[in-house]
């Protein structure tokens, strides 16, 4: 998996998320109700959660899933100069 790629980088950002948060995996695996292997496998960017399970681990890591998914690079971030005629 290139260590670059947006998956790796989304699953970097959720292990971060975490680690702020200071909760164990196992806790985060289980608030959001998946294993602590596929916790891992996501955070070592290794497997891509659903939309499902990013949406759960985004409201145990209290961050909006667009956020997660601008910060690793899926979405370009808004700019409050997107006049067309500049």
């Amino acid at each position: 998996m290139d260590q670059g790629s947006p998956q790796s980088l989304l699953g970097a950002i959720i292990r971060e998320q975490r680690e702020l948060a200071a909760l164990p995996m196992r806790q985060l695996a289980k608030s959001v109700g998946i294993s602590n292997p596929y916790l891992s496998q996501i955070e070592r960017g290794l497997r891509a959660p659903s939309e499902a399970v990013l949406e759960a681990l985004a409201a145990s890591l209290d961050i909006s899933v667009e956020e997660l998914y601008r910060r690793a690079g899926y979405v370009e971030p808004a700019t409050s100069d997107d006049d067309p005629s500049q």
